[in-house]
């Protein structure tokens, strides 16, 4: 092996590696709030709908900046993004550690918050793969990349979740601020700094920001996979935002719910690395239907979580279905848009998710208070998620129209 090629190979795994933990530890600023929901409400003395207007406002901000940060990735490189997001996501703990009024918290973790974690999510991490992989084997590598969020549901949700017993969550979110700014901005900015060495940051997209949203949604294929991503937020909100209140009102104890998401995050790891390789093999579409069936299968289970049982076997089956989704719809994305427009599809789509995200947070909140149930929410998932398995169903394999448009005109493709 050469020595420029041994560099690169060093490069490539140290990006892997920290961009791995920065997943990881991205996702603590939502699942932070999320163990510890009910107690910053009773900190605040706010019901759950008040505080709920944080997370809603979060669904929306990361809507609205998913586009504009899958488009920066692709102008700047992934690196840069990822950096940039380290250091706000740990300004913004400490802010909300810090705060005494409940509208800084929710404007801090509603705003700065949610662009913090959206320049730390599947979007840049999505152009990263391709960056560093250039579509080989994209499938599974992408898989490797964003299942540090997984290993955040094993690692930090019984972390908080035992924390939070004998911590104030004000202490806990300052700990985790002063770990982001200590530790991991440091870090993403040796690898910015490895990254400008190696010289691997790819050239800018061609296309303005604009243009790229516009061809996203010219195309119908990418317009097809919009809707049952949309069934994906909607239930992805259920577990960021009600699923520990859901646990708290069926009596779920602190062992078995810790249990559920180790569960969770254990089969979210498998399930992502068995669909990157089904991807990888030409069954994109199959495994995306798979994945949206199971996501059913296990919100018919909600309503039954008095016994341990069916909390245990909602962890495992949501976990095998949990990255599956994104992993599968990633990869089709990439596999039918040209470079240049996928950071931006990318950042489209998860845009469109967290509409959903937004509607199912604070709706749910509101039909919880109202009907001291989740059970409405529950039901509306489940026959968005069995719908979706269907509309992909109906969608031609994206690995044949590639090949067959690759064959009509075999001049474009090269």
């Amino acid at each position: 092996m050469s020595k420029a090629s041994a560099g690169i190979t060093a490069f490539v795994l140290f990006a892997t590696t920290v961009s791995f933990l920065i997943s990881m530890a991205g996702s603590s600023l939502k699942s932070t709030v999320q163990v510890l929901f009910l107690p910053i409400a009773d900190g605040f003395d706010v019901n759950r709908g008040t505080l709920a207007v944080g997370t809603t406002l979060f669904a929306v901000v990361t809507a609205l900046a998913s586009s504009a940060v899958g488009h920066l990735a692709d102008r700047i490189g992934a690196v840069p993004v990822l950096a940039i997001g380290a250091a706000t996501t740990g300004g913004v703990l400490v802010v909300c550690a810090l705060a005494t009024d409940i509208w800084v918290f929710v404007v801090a973790y509603g705003v700065l918050g949610a662009i913090g974690c959206t320049m730390l999510s599947f979007v840049p991490l999505g152009v990263l793969a391709d960056q560093l992989f250039q579509g080989r084997n994209a499938g599974v590598l992408y898989a490797v990349l964003t299942n540090g969020a997984a290993v955040g549901f094993i690692v930090l949700v019984p972390l908080w979740t035992f924390l939070g017993e004998s911590m104030s969550w004000e202490r806990i979110l300052l700990g985790t601020g002063v770990v982001f700014l200590a530790v991991l901005l440091p870090l993403s900015l040796v690898l910015v700094k490895y990254s400008a060495r190696q010289s691997s940051r790819p050239a800018p997209s061609e296309h303005g920001f604009w243009e790229g949203i516009g061809g996203t949604f010219r195309n119908k294929r990418v317009r097809g996979l919009i809707l049952p991503f949309f069934a994906c937020g909607t239930t992805m909100a259920f577990i960021d935002v009600h699923l520990f209140p859901h646990m708290h009102d069926h009596g779920v104890t602190a062992t078995t719910s810790s249990l559920s998401f180790v569960l969770l995050g254990s089969l979210e790891i498998v399930g992502s690395l068995i669909a990157g390789r089904l991807c990888d093999k030409g069954r994109i579409r199959a495994t995306l239907m798979g994945a949206y069936l199971l996501r059913a299968g296990s919100m018919v289970l909600l309503p039954f979580f008095s016994s341990d049982f069916m909390v245990l076997a909602f962890g495992a089956l949501f976990g095998a279905s949990y990255l599956a989704t994104v992993v599968a719809t990633t990869m089709w994305i990439t596999k039918i848009l040209p470079r240049g427009q996928k950071g931006t599809a990318i950042g489209v789509l998860w845009a469109l998710h967290m509409v959903a995200v937004a509607a199912s947070s604070q709706v749910g909140a509101m039909l919880a208070d109202l009907f001291h149930s989740y059970l409405p929410m529950i039901v509306a998932s489940v026959v968005l998620t069995a719908g979706a398995a269907l509309l992909v169903a109906l969608q031609p394999d994206p690995d044949a129209v590639v090949e067959a448009e690759r064959v009509s005109d075999p001049v474009e493709s090269v």
